[in-house]
């Protein structure tokens, strides 16, 4: 098919092996652009000029990929985020100089006509030359080495979680107690491969019968999963390692000082930190703190129409990783954190219940963190300022009140209520 304008917007269709790829130029004033199912009922399928083409997600593939656009003018692509099959041809194109959309499936999908890898692919391109897709966030440089790492790590410690479980539960079956403090500690877990080993050293008559009562299917299985507890904390300790390096290149690369200045939130570690700056990238991306915490999925869901306004609970469709994070960090500051933070934990806490109350904490943190990391300053700083102009506002709506009951009740009935409450109040 000859061409005879550049196509500028190209839609990939990915998967694990193949881009089928559509190109389409920009949008006469004469000619409009049904959707792919509509146009073809009306039979405007030739309405404007649409490039279509397959290619296979490899190297070589990639490379013919990248030729075709160049040769047919293509200057914006855009892709769903879709598993991580996206991330070859992303690097491939940003790295030609052809401009990268990366589109949430989750927006897309909702518009999607009758599902074909050619179709979608050209209402992608439809999308992204009408400005319906809103690119999401890549990271680059360390920032993306530190995600991959710090998501790798909290991987790891799920699986530690996992693997403790299935042993409580093999344990569980057969009424094994030792009497340990804490069972899959340091010395816990070596008292309990000693002893599912034949050592009946220190052990009551009741501890004796349950131990006599586990098959040797289940001594295998115990010591195998104690073994394995061992070998993941081994590996969460070089990836602690790796994150530690990565954050002090990005202090001395980039001069980069979020993550020192987020150390300073109660409750907050070094890991922790690496995790919220690795999933943020730089807090400017976020206009407001209302916009981070929609991001973090640390707001209500809300759903409008007409008189009916319904709240729910916290939107599940965002950055989960974060989310995580961040209500640990608001539990641990509920115990150690400013004497102000912990009253409004129990405050929420005694109208609705602990959950409630610790993301009431998180979203009320992240306010925090986002005038921190704006601002460069540490948690106390910051704190304390926000702390002062919330009392100020209460004491602006307090006096407001006040004046619309003297403008009521006139001023000397006013004054005659305030001097009984402040007799009730010295009586009591």
């Amino acid at each position: 098919m000859s061409v005879t304008r550049a196509l500028k917007y190209c839609g990939i269709d990915v998967s694990k092996k193949s881009l089928v790829c559509a190109a389409i130029g920009e949008l006469d004033e004469h000619v409009r652009h049904y959707l792919p199912a509509q146009a073809e009922d009306l039979g405007l399928v030739d309405d404007e000029p649409v490039v279509k083409k397959s290619f296979s997600n490899t190297w070589s593939g990639l490379e013919s990929m990248v030729q075709w656009m160049s040769d047919i003018g293509v200057t914006v692509a855009v892709m769903e985020s879709t598993g991580i099959y996206w991330s070859a041809a992303y690097m491939v194109l940003e790295r030609v100089g052809i401009r990268v959309v990366l589109a949430n499936p989750y927006q897309v999908r909702n518009v999607a006509v009758h599902k074909t890898d050619m179709r979608d692919s050209v209402w992608l391109a439809v999308l992204l030359r009408a400005g319906f897709i809103i690119p999401s966030y890549v990271p680059k440089g360390i920032i993306k080495d530190l995600r991959d790492t710090t998501r790798m790590r909290a991987r790891l410690m799920r699986d530690l979680a996992r693997t403790k479980n299935r042993c409580h539960r093999v344990l569980d079956t057969v009424l094994v107690d030792l009497g340990l403090s804490d069972t899959f500690g340091k010395r816990g877990r070596q008292t309990l491969l000693r002893v599912m080993r034949g050592e009946r050293q220190g052990l009551t008559e009741e501890q004796l019968r349950s131990i006599e009562s586990v098959s040797e299917a289940q001594r295998l299985i115990i010591c195998d999963l104690v073994e394995t507890m061992g070998m993941i904390e081994e590996r969460v300790k070089r990836y602690d390692a790796a994150i530690a390096r990565l954050v002090e290149r990005l202090r001395e690369d980039e001069e980069d000082e979020d993550i020192m200045l987020l150390t300073t939130v109660p409750g907050m570690a070094l890991t922790s930190a690496a995790v919220v700056k690795a999933e943020i990238g730089r807090v400017e991306r976020f206009e407001s703190p209302e916009k981070l915490c929609s991001y973090l999925g640390l707001v209500p869901r809300v759903y409008q129409s007409g008189p009916v306004n319904r709240r729910g609970g916290i939107v599940k469709r965002s950055n989960k990783h974060v989310r995580t994070v961040m209500y640990l960090v608001a539990q641990k500051c509920a115990q150690i954190g400013p004497r102000e933070l912990r009253e409004f934990h129990k405050r929420i806490k005694r109208k609705r219940n602990h959950h409630v109350a610790t993301i009431a904490l998180a979203r009320r943190l992240m306010v925090v963190v986002w005038k921190m990391l704006r601002e460069g300053t540490r948690f106390r700083d910051t704190y304390d300022e926000e702390l002062a102009k919330r009392k100020e506002e209460r004491y602006r709506r307090e006096v407001k009140r006040l004046k619309k009951i003297k403008n009521k009740y006139g001023t000397t009935e006013f004054l005659n209520m305030l001097g009984e409450l402040l007799r009730e109040d010295s009586s009591v």
